[in-house]
């Protein structure tokens, strides 16, 4: 078990710098872009005040915006030691955010249903690992089976039914076929070629959410 935890930590760690580098591509072009501007202008003498301010709030906005992403990642990779009281759909929006560049890229919109003032007292950064596995391996059977130029849809829906609270996350990817649906849970089962899938993300996902959660 603590090997797996090991291979399925590394192969987030992976996910994760990907979503680091969608996450940054657009602020560093935009500040590339105000930068070599404001350059350009100045060398023909064009550059006004307002030109100038324009630009510079620009690049302290995108710098604040990687910032804020590096601490989001840093909070999710920290883990968590003890149960914690926060807000879900505050927590899912953050969630969201991690991978919002990567979905973009794929043309993958997310519609997320939550109630404002539903609270968990449970470790969220778990569950927020939970969810980015279950979000991966909708974005993967998007990418597979729905081509990028027509709709390509995930449902986050959240609601209180018996004092429990249900987070359901679908998506108009056709399905899970029927002769592999009962093996999802099992380690190292992977329907994706050897290279892009490790058999672990819902394995563990699993594990969080019934030993944990």
């Amino acid at each position: 078990d603590k090997l797996l935890a090991e291979q399925t930590k590394m192969a987030a760690l992976g996910e994760m710098i990907g979503n680091i580098a969608h996450q940054w591509r657009q602020p560093l072009s935009t500040i590339s872009t105000a930068a070599s501007g404001i350059k350009l202008q100045k060398s023909f003498n064009i550059l006004s005040d307002e030109m100038f301010e324009e630009a510079i709030d620009t690049i302290v906005k995108n710098s604040k915006h990687l910032s804020q992403t590096i601490d989001d990642f840093k909070n999710f990779l920290r883990g968590d030691k003890e149960k914690t009281l926060f807000n879900l759909k505050h927590n899912l929006i953050k969630d969201l955010q991690l991978v919002e560049g990567m979905l973009k890229n794929e043309n993958i919109e997310v519609i997320l249903m939550c109630e404002e003032n539903i609270e968990l007292l449970n470790f969220p950064n778990e569950l927020t690992q939970s969810i980015l596995n279950i979000l991966g391996n909708s974005k993967d059977a998007l990418i597979e089976k729905i081509k990028k130029s027509d709709e390509r849809y995930i449902f986050i829906d959240v609601y209180i039914k018996q004092n429990n609270v249900f987070i359901e996350i679908t998506d108009n990817a056709k399905g899970i076929d029927k002769n592999v649906i009962n093996k999802i849970f099992e380690p190292y089962f992977t329907t994706k070629h050897q290279n892009q899938g490790t058999g672990l993300g819902l394995y563990m996902t699993h594990q969080i959410i019934t030993k944990h959660l």
